[in-house]
């Protein structure tokens, strides 16, 4: 699964380079995609990993001030807060699992997606998360 997401984002990356070659008014636009990296587990506004995304990199006792970007995977939900609209989790932290909460201050029903593992948060907790702690 991860070979492909990095082959996806491979071509992702060639396709925004052709543009930006062919179409020099549209360069800068065709390069913000972002994709998650190394050390981040990425939140994603969509299941399976689709539309907007935060890089999380550090325990973060209530979403409410952080918001989803766009990423290689769309841009829906770009300009949202992460708190009560993550359905996905997509963790390249290869040292340390992710666990979500439903409550701010990591309390309250959680899911644990371990290192480098990914999930669809369940019914509890798909657009429903307040907090997200690494363990």
């Amino acid at each position: 699964m991860r070979i492909r997401t990095l082959a996806t984002a491979g071509a992702v990356a060639l396709a925004s380079l052709g543009v930006s070659l062919g179409a020099a008014g549209t360069a800068g636009a065709a390069s913000t995609a972002e994709s998650c990296t190394p050390g981040y587990a990425c939140l994603y506004y969509n299941s399976d990993y689709k539309g907007a995304f935060y890089r999380q990199y550090f325990d973060i006792p209530n979403y409410a001030s952080y918001y989803f970007s766009a990423s290689a995977a769309g841009s829906a939900g770009a300009g949202l807060p992460v708190k009560n609209n993550t359905a996905s989790v997509d963790n390249w932290d290869f040292d340390f699992g992710i666990r979500q909460y439903f409550n701010s201050n990591y309390s309250g029903v959680s899911q644990s997606i371990p290192k480098g593992g990914q999930a669809n948060l369940n019914a509890s907790l798909k657009n429903d998360n307040a907090s997200g702690k690494f363990y």
